[in-house]
């Protein structure tokens, strides 16, 4: 099973089957929601936190593919005769990843897995990112006048995802927002722990001098998310970062002493 058939099954398998699809009720007036009910969670094991409209359900679910087993964890609040909000991730294997070719193929993927019927309609997408993690944000017109917002984010090894299924898309537009932008990492997101500078350093020079770029990418990505916001050292990893990413598309070969700290033989190949 390729990357481009795998991606969707799985989001089609849990955003289907894991939990109640959204009806519409009868003709009646909007129910607000009271501030009151926007309550923090966090996930420990999933390294992450967001603001829910009451106490969430956990929804599991493990599918046997090629690859293996694939864990989809899940969290979701029903709000009755008005939405339906979840979040949750799925972690994969490293060979998937790197065999997807980019992180646009995999987001890509994500929001065909939730265009599981001619009926339903993209209506806009954009390219977001969650400190320097790239995203997906995108609407989608469902079935019976029913309205999804949908989220997704690419951390290393785990897909992210947040939606909202609501009829009344129209009265909730705050609601839906504020949840969507409430999503954020935590320190032991992406299942890998933080480790010292020092060791990410010898890291990505053992990834670059064996010329494997999709991990030298991924250790960058995890020395950006510890930096600061903003600041001289920030700019030179993200360059860097842009320059591993083209040697990486290009299946580059770089003669070794063209490579910083690598001609002398301080790095070990894998």
């Amino acid at each position: 099973m390729n990357n481009k058939v795998l991606l969707p099954f799985l989001i089609t398998t849990l955003l289907v089957g894991g939990y109640p699809r959204v009806e519409i009720a009868q003709a009646e007036q909007p129910i607000q929601i009271a501030q009151s009910i926007w309550k923090p969670f966090s996930s420990p094991e999933g390294g992450f936190t967001v603001l829910m409209p009451g106490t969430p359900i956990q929804v599991q679910n493990t599918i046997d593919t090629q690859i293996g087993a694939l864990n989809l964890n899940g969290f979701l609040v029903e709000r009755p005769n008005e939405a339906v909000y979840i979040v949750g991730y799925v972690e994969f294997p490293g060979n998937i990843l790197q065999s997807a070719g980019n992180s646009n193929e995999i987001l890509e993927g994500f929001m065909q897995g939730v265009l599981n019927s001619s009926e339903d309609r993209l209506l806009n997408q954009q390219n977001i990112n969650l400190t320097n993690y790239p995203g997906k944000d995108f609407k989608v017109q469902k079935s019976e006048g029913v309205t999804g917002r949908y989220r997704v984010y690419l951390v290393n090894q785990r897909l992210y995802f947040l939606a909202v299924e609501t009829p009344k898309e129209t009265y909730l537009q705050k609601s839906i927002q504020g949840f969507l932008d409430s999503f954020q990492l935590t320190n032991a997101s992406a299942g890998t722990p933080r480790a010292p500078q020092e060791d990410l350093n010898a890291q990505l020079t053992q990834a670059v001098c064996s010329q494997n770029w999709s991990q030298a990418i991924k250790i960058i990505d995890r020395m950006i998310a510890s930096s600061p916001n903003s600041g001289e050292v920030r700019e030179q990893l993200i360059n860097y970062r842009s320059r591993l990413q083209s040697f990486a598309n290009s299946n580059a070969e770089i003669p070794r002493e063209a490579l910083a700290d690598c001609a002398s033989g301080n790095a070990t190949s894998n």
